[in-house]
């Protein structure tokens, strides 16, 4: 029996061994991209956030009721289009009561210079006293005093009515409505609705001392070549990187004593209204020029205690453990400063599934570096 035993349980054992050794003669199939030295210009990413590049409040110049509303809240006006009617009667009235003061002002005007020319024929002849003269030249005078300000009213009464009519200053686009027809406003009342230009747009942002004074260092002329050979480009907040690039605008010309730092300003054009004013956006501005550095897809960097790491397949498929230390992002990929070189095979896919020594079977893929979508280049290497 005990014979019998042993015998049954060697074929067991040879039996599941079987399986183990064919898992051992077939390799994990895992993707790899190979890495290559591209070139990077030196960059530096900031907080910012976007500001109309013009912005004209809309507040009444005379006290009055609003009779109409032309307009749609959030809408794209043109330059010189009829926003608000106020209320006009007080304003006409004003004007009829200018113009009738007017007439009455050049009809005393007419006379007094009607009875000073007389006065003057009929001084040099003799019959009006040097006093009576100057009486009627006194008069002439204060006639003359009236009519100033009677005109003066009249384009007054004239400049009021057309307040009235509250045009748009700009093209641009309209913001909220803060009254409704109705109310009473007036210069002290605060803006009806604001008018904003946002086609370029303003992205206002930080620099801290040491980079403002090594940018101003380079002198005014050499510094506007500077800013316009640098490369802005924005981050929305939803990700995505916006298609139009800008150029540096303005730099202030002292420092926030409370955070060390200095307000800058870029433009970006903005013809499709992406960008509205308030948001929050990450500005990034490379350098003049680069050098070449080996990039590396994020999604192949894992991260321990000790630090960074890829697994790397080499020429005998192989897998591999290095250490690296990275830089700044580009896209969906890392700037490595140290820990692997181009040529090197990085696994991309299957990573959960391999450790450091085991063979694979490679498969050659290429990443997308801006998105990290991966496509298939080759047959897996055995």
């Amino acid at each position: 029996m005990s014979l019998l035993f042993l015998l049954l349980a060697s074929i067991t054992l040879s039996g599941c061994s079987e399986p183990q050794e064919t898992r051992q003669a077939n390799p994990v199939a895992v993707s790899v991209v190979t890495l290559e030295a591209t070139e990077v210009r030196p960059s530096t990413e900031f907080v910012a956030r976007t500001a109309a590049s013009a912005k004209a409040d809309i507040t009444p110049r005379i006290e009055a009721e609003i009779r109409e509303i032309l307009f749609t809240e959030g809408a794209k006006v043109s330059q010189g289009e009829l926003l608000i009617r106020l209320e006009d009667t007080r304003a006409s009235a004003d004007l009829q009561q200018a113009d009738a003061e007017l007439a009455a002002a050049r009809a005393e005007m007419e006379s007094a210079t009607r009875n000073l020319r007389r006065g003057e024929e009929v001084s040099e002849k003799g019959f009006l006293s040097a006093a009576d003269l100057d009486k009627l030249k006194d008069r002439f005078s204060a006639a003359e005093s009236r009519l100033k300000a009677a005109q003066a009213a009249v384009q007054k009464a004239d400049t009021n009515l057309e307040y009235a009519e509250i045009r748009a200053p700009f093209n641009g686009w309209i913001g909220r409505l803060n009254y409704d027809v109705g109310a009473v406003v007036g210069p002290t009342t605060g803006p009806i609705t604001s008018v904003l230009v946002t086609d370029p747009v303003y992205v206002e942002f930080q620099v801290n001392e040491a980079d403002f004074v090594s940018f101003r260092r380079r002198g005014a002329e050499s510094a506007e070549a500077f800013s316009k050979s640098l490369g802005l480009s924005l981050t929305l907040p939803d990700g995505e990187r916006y298609e139009q690039p800008g150029v540096l605008d303005f730099a202030d010309v002292q420092t926030d004593a409370s955070t060390g730092t200095v307000a800058m300003r870029a433009v970006f054009p903005n013809p499709d209204a992406v960008l509205v004013p308030g948001l929050y956006v990450t500005l990034r501005v490379e350098g003049q020029s680069g050098e070449a550095q080996v990039l590396v897809p994020q999604v192949a960097v894992q991260e321990t205690i000790e630090g960074k790491f890829v697994l790397v397949v080499d020429d005998q498929n192989q897998v591999a453990q290095h250490f690296i230390q990275t830089g700044s992002r580009e896209g969906a990929l890392l700037v490595v400063n140290s820990g692997l070189e181009a040529g090197d095979q990085v696994i991309v896919e299957g990573l959960q599934k391999v450790r450091s020594g085991v063979t694979v079977s490679a498969v050659q893929k290429q990443i997308d570096p801006q998105t990290g979508a991966l496509i298939q280049t080759g047959e897996a290497s055995q």
